[in-house]
């Protein structure tokens, strides 16, 4: 075998060896729409319940809904800290008890499931602009 050969099956191992790797590490993520003002996206903790930390961006028109699967009885910490600017964040759901506070520059909120099956949203906006860091974790 030449050289070149080898060089391409070593390229195509590593390759088969990625993608092998992404689709047994399960993620949150279930689904993502972006549009030009609106940014959707959809988790779920079934699989994995490992904290999910986010770093995004926001502002002006432009806004960010993060949709989260949840069961009766689920309880999830959500924490918004601003990297820059300051980000408005807001929690809505049919069948859902919340619990807000501040911890020191972050914005915490307990969100405890009462209904029996719920897809609770947390939003965020910022004007002019914001940096933020999104931690989601099932407790």
């Amino acid at each position: 075998m030449n050289r070149s050969c080898k060089t391409q099956s070593l390229y195509g191992l590593i390759f088969i060896l990625l993608v092998f790797l992404c689709a047994c590490s399960p993620s949150q993520i279930r689904y993502q729409q972006q549009r030009v003002s609106r940014d959707y996206t959809y988790l779920e903790f079934m699989e994995n319940v490992q904290p999910l930390t986010l770093v995004a961006e926001v502002g002006g028109e432009h806004m960010s809904f993060y949709k989260v699967l949840a069961f009766q009885g689920d309880k999830f910490k959500v924490r918004i800290s601003a990297l820059d600017g300051k980000p408005f964040a807001g929690i809505s759901g049919e069948g859902i008890h919340t619990q807000e506070s501040l911890d020191g520059s972050s914005w915490l909120c307990v969100v405890e499931v009462k209904a029996l099956e719920t897809l609770f949203t947390i939003d965020l906006s910022a004007h002019p602009f914001s940096r933020y860091q999104l931690r989601i974790e099932k407790l």
